[in-house]
Protein backbone atom coordinates (compact mmCIF):
# COMPACT_ATOMS: atom_id res chain seq x y z
CA UNK A 1 0.00 0.00 0.00
CA UNK A 2 1.45 3.59 -1.09
CA UNK A 3 2.36 5.48 1.87
CA UNK A 4 -0.29 7.91 3.00
CA UNK A 5 1.26 11.68 2.81
CA UNK A 6 0.18 15.37 3.63
CA UNK A 7 -0.87 16.30 7.17
CA UNK A 8 -3.50 14.47 8.92
CA UNK A 9 -5.81 15.56 11.65
CA UNK A 10 -3.96 14.12 13.84
CA UNK A 11 -0.71 15.62 13.07
CA UNK A 12 -2.33 19.13 12.50
CA UNK A 13 -3.55 19.39 16.51
CA UNK A 14 0.10 17.86 17.68
CA UNK A 15 1.71 20.88 15.34
CA UNK A 16 -0.95 23.64 17.34
CA UNK A 17 0.63 22.23 20.75
CA UNK A 18 4.03 22.40 19.59
CA UNK A 19 3.16 26.22 18.51
CA UNK A 20 1.90 27.07 21.98
CA UNK A 21 4.94 26.20 23.56
CA UNK A 22 7.47 27.66 21.33
CA UNK A 23 10.40 30.00 22.64
CA UNK A 24 12.00 26.97 25.15
CA UNK A 25 9.00 27.80 27.67
CA UNK A 26 8.10 24.23 29.96
CA UNK A 27 4.85 23.19 30.66
CA UNK A 28 5.04 25.18 34.24
CA UNK A 29 5.03 28.40 32.26
CA UNK A 30 1.32 27.65 31.54
CA UNK A 31 0.61 26.90 35.33
CA UNK A 32 -2.19 28.71 36.73
CA UNK A 33 -1.59 31.66 38.30
CA UNK A 34 -2.70 31.89 42.13
CA UNK A 35 -6.67 33.84 41.66
CA UNK A 36 -5.78 36.61 43.68
CA UNK A 37 -8.25 39.28 43.33
CA UNK A 38 -10.43 37.03 41.12
CA UNK A 39 -11.40 34.89 43.83
CA UNK A 40 -14.63 35.72 45.52
CA UNK A 41 -13.80 36.39 49.38
CA UNK A 42 -17.14 34.31 50.43
CA UNK A 43 -19.47 32.46 48.66
CA UNK A 44 -21.86 34.18 46.42
CA UNK A 45 -23.96 31.35 44.50
CA UNK A 46 -25.07 32.42 41.30
CA UNK A 47 -28.29 30.83 41.17
CA UNK A 48 -29.84 33.84 39.61
CA UNK A 49 -27.80 33.89 36.49
CA UNK A 50 -29.01 33.42 33.28
CA UNK A 51 -26.43 30.70 32.49
CA UNK A 52 -28.06 28.63 34.86
CA UNK A 53 -31.29 29.05 34.40
CA UNK A 54 -33.31 25.97 32.45
CA UNK A 55 -33.46 25.73 28.87
CA UNK A 56 -34.75 23.85 25.99
CA UNK A 57 -33.40 22.50 22.67
CA UNK A 58 -36.20 21.10 20.73
CA UNK A 59 -38.36 19.16 23.55
CA UNK A 60 -34.88 18.29 25.34
CA UNK A 61 -34.85 19.98 28.89
CA UNK A 62 -31.86 21.21 29.78
CA UNK A 63 -31.12 22.54 34.14
CA UNK A 64 -28.26 24.74 32.66
CA UNK A 65 -27.09 26.93 29.42
CA UNK A 66 -23.31 25.47 29.72
CA UNK A 67 -22.41 22.64 27.43
CA UNK A 68 -19.33 20.50 27.06
CA UNK A 69 -18.87 20.61 23.17
CA UNK A 70 -17.54 17.58 21.78
CA UNK A 71 -14.10 16.37 22.46
CA UNK A 72 -11.73 14.15 21.27
CA UNK A 73 -11.26 11.96 23.63
CA UNK A 74 -8.74 9.23 22.55
CA UNK A 75 -10.20 6.57 24.44
CA UNK A 76 -11.91 4.14 21.85
CA UNK A 77 -9.00 1.99 20.73
CA UNK A 78 -10.25 -0.40 17.96
CA UNK A 79 -13.41 1.73 17.86
CA UNK A 80 -14.94 0.24 21.08
CA UNK A 81 -15.73 3.03 24.03
CA UNK A 82 -13.54 2.15 26.94
CA UNK A 83 -13.66 2.61 31.16
CA UNK A 84 -11.40 5.77 30.63
CA UNK A 85 -13.77 7.24 28.06
CA UNK A 86 -16.63 6.16 31.16
CA UNK A 87 -14.03 8.04 33.69
CA UNK A 88 -14.21 11.50 31.40
CA UNK A 89 -17.91 11.24 31.40
CA UNK A 90 -18.69 10.20 34.84
CA UNK A 91 -16.86 13.12 36.24
CA UNK A 92 -18.22 15.72 33.41
CA UNK A 93 -22.21 14.34 34.58
CA UNK A 94 -21.17 14.89 37.95
CA UNK A 95 -19.57 17.97 37.59
CA UNK A 96 -23.29 20.19 36.92
CA UNK A 97 -22.85 20.97 33.11
CA UNK A 98 -26.24 21.06 31.62
CA UNK A 99 -25.98 18.87 28.41
CA UNK A 100 -22.37 16.71 27.13
CA UNK A 101 -22.09 16.54 23.49
CA UNK A 102 -19.69 13.25 23.07
CA UNK A 103 -16.40 13.18 21.10
CA UNK A 104 -17.10 12.60 17.43
CA UNK A 105 -18.78 9.27 16.49
CA UNK A 106 -17.81 7.74 13.03
CA UNK A 107 -20.26 6.69 10.73
CA UNK A 108 -18.38 4.70 8.39
CA UNK A 109 -15.49 3.03 8.77
CA UNK A 110 -13.76 4.97 6.05
CA UNK A 111 -14.62 7.90 7.83
CA UNK A 112 -12.24 7.59 10.51
CA UNK A 113 -10.32 10.57 11.87
CA UNK A 114 -7.54 8.52 14.17
CA UNK A 115 -7.57 5.13 15.42
CA UNK A 116 -8.66 5.93 19.12
CA UNK A 117 -12.44 7.16 17.74
CA UNK A 118 -15.52 5.78 18.51
CA UNK A 119 -17.84 4.11 15.71
CA UNK A 120 -21.44 3.76 15.41
CA UNK A 121 -20.60 1.86 11.57
CA UNK A 122 -22.36 -1.28 12.78
CA UNK A 123 -25.36 -2.33 14.86
CA UNK A 124 -22.48 -4.42 16.96
CA UNK A 125 -21.07 -0.60 18.22
CA UNK A 126 -24.52 0.46 19.89
CA UNK A 127 -23.59 -1.86 23.44
CA UNK A 128 -20.37 -0.09 23.60
CA UNK A 129 -21.92 3.31 22.74
CA UNK A 130 -24.55 3.15 25.16
CA UNK A 131 -21.61 3.27 28.14
CA UNK A 132 -21.83 6.45 27.14
CA UNK A 133 -25.56 7.23 27.76
CA UNK A 134 -25.50 4.97 30.86
CA UNK A 135 -22.48 6.78 32.48
CA UNK A 136 -23.75 10.10 32.04
CA UNK A 137 -27.55 9.57 32.73
CA UNK A 138 -26.21 7.13 36.11
CA UNK A 139 -24.57 10.19 37.01
CA UNK A 140 -27.45 11.20 38.78
CA UNK A 141 -27.08 15.14 38.24
CA UNK A 142 -29.99 15.83 35.47
CA UNK A 143 -27.36 15.93 32.94
CA UNK A 144 -28.47 15.11 28.92
CA UNK A 145 -26.02 13.66 26.33
CA UNK A 146 -26.14 13.97 22.65
CA UNK A 147 -24.03 12.19 20.13
CA UNK A 148 -21.81 13.56 17.86
CA UNK A 149 -21.91 11.26 14.53
CA UNK A 150 -19.05 12.25 12.07
CA UNK A 151 -16.90 11.48 8.55
CA UNK A 152 -13.83 13.57 9.11
CA UNK A 153 -13.57 13.53 5.01
CA UNK A 154 -10.49 14.91 3.48
CA UNK A 155 -9.32 14.39 7.35
CA UNK A 156 -9.89 10.98 7.61
CA UNK A 157 -7.00 8.57 8.81
CA UNK A 158 -6.84 7.07 4.80
CA UNK A 159 -4.74 7.14 1.66
CA UNK A 160 -7.57 8.86 -0.50
CA UNK A 161 -9.36 10.89 1.53
CA UNK A 162 -13.07 11.79 0.01
CA UNK A 163 -14.59 15.32 -0.35
CA UNK A 164 -17.22 16.85 -2.62
CA UNK A 165 -14.67 18.10 -5.28
CA UNK A 166 -11.11 18.15 -5.87
CA UNK A 167 -9.11 20.28 -4.17
CA UNK A 168 -5.80 20.53 -2.61
CA UNK A 169 -6.24 22.13 1.41
CA UNK A 170 -3.55 25.55 1.96
CA UNK A 171 -0.06 24.04 3.20
CA UNK A 172 -0.72 20.73 2.39
CA UNK A 173 0.20 17.76 -0.01
CA UNK A 174 -2.86 15.61 0.10
CA UNK A 175 -5.58 15.84 -2.92
CA UNK A 176 -9.02 14.67 -1.82
CA UNK A 177 -11.28 11.99 -4.11
CA UNK A 178 -14.22 12.92 -5.48
CA UNK A 179 -17.46 11.68 -4.50
CA UNK A 180 -20.54 9.99 -7.08
CA UNK A 181 -23.66 10.86 -6.42
CA UNK A 182 -24.40 7.27 -4.89
CA UNK A 183 -21.36 7.26 -2.99
CA UNK A 184 -23.17 10.76 -1.22
CA UNK A 185 -26.63 8.72 -1.24
CA UNK A 186 -24.47 6.10 0.65
CA UNK A 187 -23.00 8.57 2.86
CA UNK A 188 -26.75 10.07 3.71
CA UNK A 189 -27.74 6.82 4.91
CA UNK A 190 -24.89 5.76 6.77
CA UNK A 191 -25.55 8.99 9.00
CA UNK A 192 -29.34 7.98 9.02
CA UNK A 193 -28.41 4.80 10.55
CA UNK A 194 -26.04 6.07 13.11
CA UNK A 195 -28.22 8.44 14.25
CA UNK A 196 -31.06 5.25 14.76
CA UNK A 197 -28.28 3.16 16.53
CA UNK A 198 -27.45 6.43 18.98
CA UNK A 199 -31.28 6.37 19.74
CA UNK A 200 -31.03 3.13 20.12
CA UNK A 201 -28.13 3.20 22.67
CA UNK A 202 -30.42 5.81 24.96
CA UNK A 203 -29.08 9.15 23.95
CA UNK A 204 -30.71 12.22 24.01
CA UNK A 205 -30.10 12.87 21.23
CA UNK A 206 -27.66 13.56 18.08
CA UNK A 207 -25.11 16.57 16.95
CA UNK A 208 -24.44 16.18 13.16
CA UNK A 209 -20.46 17.38 12.61
CA UNK A 210 -20.76 19.93 9.93
CA UNK A 211 -17.52 21.88 11.14
CA UNK A 212 -13.85 21.74 11.17
CA UNK A 213 -13.33 20.96 7.54
CA UNK A 214 -14.64 17.07 8.03
CA UNK A 215 -16.94 16.03 5.36
CA UNK A 216 -20.24 18.04 5.98
CA UNK A 217 -17.98 20.69 6.60
CA UNK A 218 -16.57 20.39 3.39
CA UNK A 219 -19.88 20.31 1.53
CA UNK A 220 -21.10 23.22 2.90
CA UNK A 221 -18.26 25.58 2.43
CA UNK A 222 -17.85 27.11 -1.20
CA UNK A 223 -14.06 26.70 -0.97
CA UNK A 224 -14.03 23.17 -1.08
CA UNK A 225 -17.59 22.31 -2.69
CA UNK A 226 -17.35 23.18 -6.44
CA UNK A 227 -20.08 20.66 -7.27
CA UNK A 228 -22.21 21.57 -10.55
CA UNK A 229 -25.22 19.43 -10.07
CA UNK A 230 -28.04 18.67 -6.56
CA UNK A 231 -24.95 19.05 -3.94
CA UNK A 232 -23.03 21.96 -5.19
CA UNK A 233 -23.14 25.36 -6.75
CA UNK A 234 -25.48 27.88 -4.57
CA UNK A 235 -25.66 27.90 -1.18
CA UNK A 236 -29.04 25.81 -1.42
CA UNK A 237 -27.57 22.91 -3.28
CA UNK A 238 -24.52 22.87 -0.61
CA UNK A 239 -26.82 22.17 1.98
CA UNK A 240 -28.52 19.52 0.36
CA UNK A 241 -26.50 16.55 1.83
CA UNK A 242 -27.35 18.04 5.37
CA UNK A 243 -31.07 18.87 4.34
CA UNK A 244 -31.40 15.06 3.16
CA UNK A 245 -29.67 13.27 6.72
CA UNK A 246 -31.94 15.41 8.84
CA UNK A 247 -34.79 14.18 6.52
CA UNK A 248 -34.35 10.63 6.71
CA UNK A 249 -33.24 10.85 10.23
CA UNK A 250 -36.70 12.65 10.92
CA UNK A 251 -38.62 9.98 8.97
CA UNK A 252 -37.13 7.26 10.94
CA UNK A 253 -37.02 8.66 14.64
CA UNK A 254 -39.54 11.27 14.36
CA UNK A 255 -40.03 14.95 15.68
CA UNK A 256 -39.04 14.76 19.12
CA UNK A 257 -35.31 13.49 18.66
CA UNK A 258 -33.51 16.63 19.10
CA UNK A 259 -30.79 16.80 16.25
CA UNK A 260 -28.09 19.62 16.85
CA UNK A 261 -25.48 20.72 14.14
CA UNK A 262 -22.18 21.66 14.23
CA UNK A 263 -20.81 24.29 11.66
CA UNK A 264 -18.09 26.82 11.05
CA UNK A 265 -19.05 30.40 11.05
CA UNK A 266 -15.08 30.44 9.55
CA UNK A 267 -13.05 28.58 7.33
CA UNK A 268 -10.06 30.71 7.89
CA UNK A 269 -9.58 30.27 4.29
CA UNK A 270 -9.97 33.08 1.59
CA UNK A 271 -13.32 32.08 -0.40
CA UNK A 272 -14.71 29.80 2.28
CA UNK A 273 -17.20 30.65 4.59
CA UNK A 274 -16.79 33.86 6.84
CA UNK A 275 -18.19 37.07 8.51
CA UNK A 276 -19.97 37.96 5.32
CA UNK A 277 -21.66 34.54 3.99
CA UNK A 278 -22.07 32.62 7.35
CA UNK A 279 -25.32 34.21 8.47
CA UNK A 280 -27.02 32.84 5.18
CA UNK A 281 -25.56 29.85 5.17
CA UNK A 282 -27.06 29.15 8.92
CA UNK A 283 -30.43 30.68 7.88
CA UNK A 284 -30.22 28.11 5.07
CA UNK A 285 -28.75 25.55 7.87
CA UNK A 286 -31.70 26.15 10.07
CA UNK A 287 -34.26 25.53 7.42
CA UNK A 288 -33.37 22.19 7.31
CA UNK A 289 -35.50 21.48 10.70
CA UNK A 290 -32.65 21.21 12.88
CA UNK A 291 -33.33 21.72 16.47
CA UNK A 292 -30.13 23.82 17.55
CA UNK A 293 -27.24 25.28 15.63
CA UNK A 294 -23.68 25.02 17.51
CA UNK A 295 -21.23 27.54 15.97
CA UNK A 296 -17.34 27.13 15.80
CA UNK A 297 -14.53 27.46 13.48
CA UNK A 298 -11.35 26.16 11.75
CA UNK A 299 -9.03 28.32 14.58
CA UNK A 300 -10.04 26.54 17.89
CA UNK A 301 -6.99 25.94 19.05
CA UNK A 302 -6.29 29.45 19.79
CA UNK A 303 -4.16 30.33 22.72
CA UNK A 304 -3.04 33.37 24.85
CA UNK A 305 -6.24 34.42 25.88
CA UNK A 306 -5.16 36.25 29.42
CA UNK A 307 -7.34 39.17 28.27
CA UNK A 308 -10.85 39.02 28.36
CA UNK A 309 -10.96 40.48 24.99
CA UNK A 310 -9.70 38.01 23.29
CA UNK A 311 -12.36 35.15 24.81
CA UNK A 312 -15.53 34.01 23.10
CA UNK A 313 -14.00 34.99 19.69
CA UNK A 314 -16.92 33.32 17.81
CA UNK A 315 -19.31 36.37 19.14
CA UNK A 316 -18.93 38.85 16.90
CA UNK A 317 -20.40 35.60 14.17
CA UNK A 318 -23.38 35.37 16.57
CA UNK A 319 -24.19 38.40 16.89
CA UNK A 320 -25.16 38.52 12.72
CA UNK A 321 -27.33 35.88 13.59
CA UNK A 322 -31.37 36.18 13.59
CA UNK A 323 -32.39 32.34 14.21
CA UNK A 324 -35.68 31.11 15.31
CA UNK A 325 -34.04 27.90 17.14
CA UNK A 326 -31.17 27.81 19.72
CA UNK A 327 -27.35 28.31 19.07
CA UNK A 328 -24.47 27.63 21.04
CA UNK A 329 -21.26 29.47 20.78
CA UNK A 330 -18.25 27.44 21.83
CA UNK A 331 -14.73 28.56 21.68
CA UNK A 332 -12.80 30.70 24.26
CA UNK A 333 -15.19 30.47 27.05
CA UNK A 334 -13.54 31.26 30.12
CA UNK A 335 -15.24 33.55 31.98
CA UNK A 336 -18.24 33.43 33.88
CA UNK A 337 -19.29 36.79 34.15
CA UNK A 338 -18.20 37.24 30.50
CA UNK A 339 -20.55 34.47 28.88
CA UNK A 340 -23.06 35.69 31.51
CA UNK A 341 -23.14 39.29 30.03
CA UNK A 342 -23.44 37.92 26.97
CA UNK A 343 -26.69 35.55 27.67
CA UNK A 344 -28.33 38.47 28.91
CA UNK A 345 -27.81 40.35 25.71
CA UNK A 346 -29.54 37.75 24.06
CA UNK A 347 -27.55 36.70 21.46
CA UNK A 348 -26.39 33.66 22.66
CA UNK A 349 -28.72 30.87 24.40
CA UNK A 350 -26.15 28.21 25.58
CA UNK A 351 -22.29 28.17 25.29
CA UNK A 352 -19.98 25.17 24.35
CA UNK A 353 -16.68 24.37 26.72
CA UNK A 354 -13.97 21.59 25.68
CA UNK A 355 -10.38 22.38 26.91
CA UNK A 356 -11.65 23.89 30.04
CA UNK A 357 -13.50 21.34 31.21
CA UNK A 358 -10.22 18.75 30.10
CA UNK A 359 -8.78 20.55 33.26
CA UNK A 360 -11.46 21.35 35.37
CA UNK A 361 -15.00 18.62 34.58
CA UNK A 362 -16.59 20.12 37.97
CA UNK A 363 -16.48 23.62 36.84
CA UNK A 364 -20.36 23.94 36.19
CA UNK A 365 -20.92 23.36 39.92
CA UNK A 366 -17.85 25.74 41.00
CA UNK A 367 -19.07 28.27 39.26
CA UNK A 368 -22.87 27.86 40.34
CA UNK A 369 -21.27 27.56 44.10
CA UNK A 370 -19.31 31.19 43.46
CA UNK A 371 -16.34 29.80 45.12
CA UNK A 372 -12.35 30.26 43.48
CA UNK A 373 -11.60 32.48 40.04
CA UNK A 374 -14.37 33.74 37.70
CA UNK A 375 -12.24 32.30 35.05
CA UNK A 376 -11.62 28.73 34.57
CA UNK A 377 -8.30 27.37 35.27
CA UNK A 378 -7.43 26.15 32.12
CA UNK A 379 -4.68 28.22 30.51
CA UNK A 380 -5.11 27.37 26.65
CA UNK A 381 -2.12 26.03 26.18
CA UNK A 382 -3.48 23.36 23.55
CA UNK A 383 -0.80 20.81 25.69
CA UNK A 384 -3.97 18.48 26.15
CA UNK A 385 -3.80 17.53 22.43
CA UNK A 386 -0.64 15.56 22.20
CA UNK A 387 -2.39 13.16 23.89
CA UNK A 388 -4.28 12.34 20.81
CA UNK A 389 -3.69 9.24 18.30
CA UNK A 390 -1.54 7.65 21.37
CA UNK A 391 -3.50 5.05 22.78
CA UNK A 392 -4.68 6.83 26.16
CA UNK A 393 -7.36 8.97 27.00
CA UNK A 394 -7.06 12.61 26.53
CA UNK A 395 -6.16 14.50 29.49
CA UNK A 396 -4.58 17.75 30.96
CA UNK A 397 -1.01 17.68 31.01
CA UNK A 398 -0.52 20.14 33.58
CA UNK A 399 -2.09 18.04 35.95
CA UNK A 400 1.17 15.39 35.66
Amino acid sequence: MKKKTGTSRRKFLQTCTALTILGGRSLSAFAPAESGNNERASKERRDHYMVFSEGHIGNMRLKNRLVRAATAEGSAPGCEFSDSGAAIHNALGKGGVGLIISGHIAVMEEGRAEPTQTCIYKDRFVSSIRKIADVVHQAGNGCKVVAQISHAGMKADVEHPVAPSAFRWPNTIRETRVLSTDEIENIVTHFTEAARRVQEAGFDGIEIHCAHGYLLSSFLSPYTNRRNDKYGGSMHKRVTIVREIVAQVRQQLGTDFPILIKMNCNDNVEGGIDINNFPALANEIAKTGVDAIEVSGNDTCRTELDDIEKQSYYLKYMERLNLDIPVILTGGNKSIELIEEIAQNGKVDFFGFARPFIREPGLPNRWLEGTGSEECTCVSCNSCLSFLGKGSATRCRLEQ
